[in-house]
């Protein structure tokens, strides 16, 4: 490590913990304002964590969906991510984990981007690499992914694998090289494989138009390397994925809906400074899908950088990368500040295939940042002005798009009923429990208080993707199949013997053990209806408890 470079990883590392700052004052009691995937993510932390401890399968759940369970490959468990962490997990608990996994991912992409280009992109000149490496690292298409997902705030390993793709170039070193880009590739895969698919679609776009022909022959050696090695790891879990119980083919169809939209990419993010200070409303699209605003100065920057340098084969092939996938981000429809223009978009050709049928378009977005960062280093790298005239320029177009800290709520707490094990004495081995309200994005108890028993306390419910209906091979939903006792419970209302004796039926399916659901205003209705199908409950160590045993 140079004598430059603690500074930069420093920065780094100071700045993700500013974006998570308010997390980390209270660590493990805080999660964000809708804290819906974060949960998601930290039942996946201790699912690794009981992989690594008790030796489960680590390509199937379960403990969800009872008595199906869910397949844990068609799912963003992230074992790349979980199983490292999986001390500090059984240790400090996942809320903590995820805490520290965020911060450790987002300085981590950001220091990863620093690496490359000061020693592969810009040499010689530092400070244009790490501001290549702030972008890489602190773009929305990163940084506004650590309220939910560090599976997606880990792309540290994005380009070291573009780095790896071009070693391959060397003559005589195919075989090492190839094996080492197939075990990035693996670790990859076992992060999030949306990441690494984009990632391959942009390299591979980026090769050819960056790589003359001479280079391409030791480059398809090693990729044939690569490519066997891989599939040899990856094989059994990919087959677990598409083929295994539990499986899906096909996204949801509402995942398209997720788009850039047309006035997105110069628009600010909903948690960058800019938009914080402004009443300027950014153009529509969910916080932490915003991959592509960038912000107008940014924009026009690196706008000026590729005129400015067209004429280099480095410049062009970055920029037409970035321009293709910032297209294909539009989506199928098209929609200019929400509302869609009538003319499909180039990814309408797309979005049936294999594989595009389960991406988020806006996710494309991605290769823009990836783009960016070394366009922006290579421009600055370039200006011949005053070092005063530069770090104020650098600050007018980075500070007005520069993340926020995350917004946070108080966790709820995990009832004593759940935390002193009494549980336990309710539950066989083969029951499970049903938590009302149901398990959903905005109602996260559920698998909150699974996780807090290591996963010991089996969900007959879940928040999770799986075949629509339960039928193996059908598209992707959220959820477990809908059952009648389910739209009761959903929708409440007036409750018939039919009901009840559907529910019975339900229960009987589901293994019911007990009923659980929290105390307090927001979940009255909820438990009006258990009370009406099952009769009344009683309240126990902080929640409402249903027993249905020898019933």
């Amino acid at each position: 490590m140079r004598r430059t470079d603690l500074p930069a990883v420093g920065s780094y590392v100071l700045g993700a913990a500013l974006l998570c700052i308010r997390l980390l004052a209270n660590p493990g009691d805080r999660v964000p304002y809708t804290p819906g995937d974060r949960i998601l993510a930290e039942y996946f932390l201790r699912f690794a964590a009981r992989v690594v401890v008790h030796g489960d399968n680590p390509f199937f759940i379960n403990e969800l969906n009872a008595p199906v369970g869910v397949n844990a490959m068609a799912n963003t468990t992230m074992l790349g991510l979980g199983v490292p962490m999986a001390p500090v997990t059984l240790l400090f608990g996942p809320g903590i984990s995820f805490d520290v996994l965020v911060v450790l991912t987002v300085a981590g992409t950001a220091a990863a981007w620093y690496w490359l280009l000061s020693r592969h992109v810009v040499p010689g000149h530092p400070a244009a690499a790490w501001v290549g490496g702030l972008i890489g690292g602190f773009a929305p298409s990163v940084a506004n992914h650590a309220t939910f997902h560090p599976n997606l705030t880990a792309q540290f390993l994005v380009p070291v694998i573009v780095w790896r793709l071009l070693k391959l170039r060397e003559e005589g070193r195919w075989l090492r090289n190839g094996l080492i880009l197939a075990a990035l590739v693996v670790w990859q895969a076992f992060i999030n494989e949306e990441t690494l698919f984009i990632t391959a679609l942009a390299a591979g776009l980026f090769v050819l138009l960056y790589e003359p022909l001479t280079g391409w022959r030791p480059m398809l050696a090693g990729l044939g390397v690569s490519a066997v090695a891989a599939l040899v790891v990856l094989a059994y879990p990919l087959w677990w994925q598409f083929a295994g119980p539990a499986a899906y083919h096909g996204g949801e169809p509402q995942m398209t809906r997720f788009r850039t939209d047309l006035l997105g990419l110069t628009s600010f993010s909903r948690t960058s400074v800019a938009t914080r200070i402004s009443e300027y409303e950014p153009a529509p699209g969910f916080s932490a899908e915003q991959h592509g605003h960038l912000g107008w100065p940014l924009v026009i920057a690196v706008t000026a950088v590729v005129i400015w340098l067209w004429r280099e084969r480095l410049v062009r092939a970055l920029a037409i990368t970035g321009v293709v996938f910032a297209v294909l981000s539009f989506g199928p429809e098209p929609a200019l500040r929400g509302r869609e223009i009538g003319i499909p978009g180039p990814y309408a050709l797309l979005n049936r295939l294999p594989l595009f049928d389960t991406l988020l378009p806006t996710r494309l977005g991605e290769v823009l940042t990836w783009a960016v960062a070394p366009l922006a280093a290579i421009g600055l790298s370039r200006l011949a002005a005053p070092r005063v005239l530069s770090i104020g320029l650098v600050a007018a177009i980075l500070v007005p798009a520069a993340p926020t800290p995350i917004r946070v709520i108080e966790r709820p707490p995990v009832p004593t009923f759940i935390t002193s094990g009494e549980w336990r004495s309710y539950v066989g081995p083969d029951q499970s429990v049903l938590v009302v309200p149901l398990a959903t994005f905005d109602h996260f108890q559920p698998m909150q208080w699974s996780a807090a028993t290591g996963l010991d306390m089996r969900l007959s419910h879940g928040y999770f993707l799986g075949p629509a209906g339960g039928v193996d091979g059908n598209h992707a939903v959220v959820g477990p199949p809908r059952r009648p006792t389910d739209n009761v419970i959903t929708h409440g209302g007036p409750v018939t013997d039919a009901d009840r004796a559907r529910a019975r039926a339900d229960f009987a399916y589901w293994r019911t053990a007990i009923i659980l659901a929290p105390e307090g205003d927001a979940a009255a209705s909820t438990r009006a209806t258990i009370d009406a199908l099952v009769g009344p409950g009683r309240q126990i160590g902080g929640l409402w408890l249903w027993d249905l045993r020898g019933r």
